[in-house]
């Protein structure tokens, strides 16, 4: 069970947003999207989300055509964190969160609901905002809130063995530093307790390396390479592609790399 993109060729008037990228998620893992401004990566992201239709390749989603799914059947398995949600009218952050939980409305009771709701907000820390509106909330806030619906989607059912999809676009952007460690904790801690394949766009090469298991690196609108963390990011190859000096080392304590980038 799946969610894979075949030979995908994006291109909008003469503009080649993407050009034959090939790119499977796996349950129980993270995978990290990198790459420079423009490279397409959030073109991606929507293509394998449903939102944009490829002009050439195939979108599967347990082997079956992303198009041939019901709107709320595709909204069981996969859930969406934009780069940027417009919510103008007075929700509530708990009820934005809750939305999350609309394709299971009329197969949960309203406490498994509800509790996957808590359990969303708990992970992403804003408990404390539950009762605060929407359109009040700074711009950290608001993304920790659509981390949050996205999460509660994501949970799915209980004993559910169907595997989720979570596809996140730039979801540390605007946050301080803890909680974008704390953003990047609660996706990965939902890939491995509930075997759901995540995917995030990253530009932190640092918090890449942390969290995620597998990387793949887009420029251009092509996949340059994919694969295993570790393996995947090269200094060269990353110094290549963002144009700048790159290199790598060990933090001893923590057996994490390092990641420095000078001009």
């Amino acid at each position: 069970m799946t969610l894979k993109a075949t030979a995908i060729d994006v291109k909008i008037n003469s503009t080649k947003l993407l050009e034959d990228v090939s790119l499977e998620l796996t349950p129980g893992k993270l995978l990290g999207i990198l790459g420079p401004n423009g490279a397409g990566k959030s073109t991606l992201l929507k293509v394998l989300s449903g939102d944009l239709t490829p002009t050439n390749g195939t979108i599967t989603l347990d082997d079956s055509p992303l198009q041939k799914w019901e709107s709320i059947d595709l909204a069981r398995r996969r859930a969406v964190m934009p780069q940027a949600s417009q919510l103008a009218f007075p929700f509530s952050a708990r009820d934005v969160v809750g939305m999350g939980r609309w394709p299971y409305e009329k197969l949960c009771s309203p406490f498994i609901n509800r509790l996957a709701v808590e359990k969303a907000m708990s992970l992403t820390d804003i408990k404390h905002l539950a009762d605060r509106l929407y359109p009040v909330l700074s711009g950290g806030e608001k993304q920790r809130v659509q981390l949050a619906r996205a999460l509660t989607q994501s949970i799915g059912l209980t004993g559910d063995t169907e595997s989720k999809f979570l596809l996140l676009d730039e979801p540390t952007a605007g946050l301080d530093i803890a909680h974008q460690h704390a953003v990047l904790a609660a996706a990965r801690k939902q890939c491995k307790e509930r075997n759901t394949a995540g995917l995030a766009i990253l530009h932190d090469l640092n918090q890449a390396a942390q969290y995620c298991d597998f990387i793949a690196i887009i420029s251009n609108g092509t996949l340059i390479s994919s694969g295993p963390t570790l393996e995947v990011m090269d200094p060269e190859l990353l110094s290549d592609i963002f144009s700048c000096n790159i290199s790598r080392s060990l933090d001893i304590t923590s057996s994490t790399p390092v990641f420095l980038s000078s001009v």
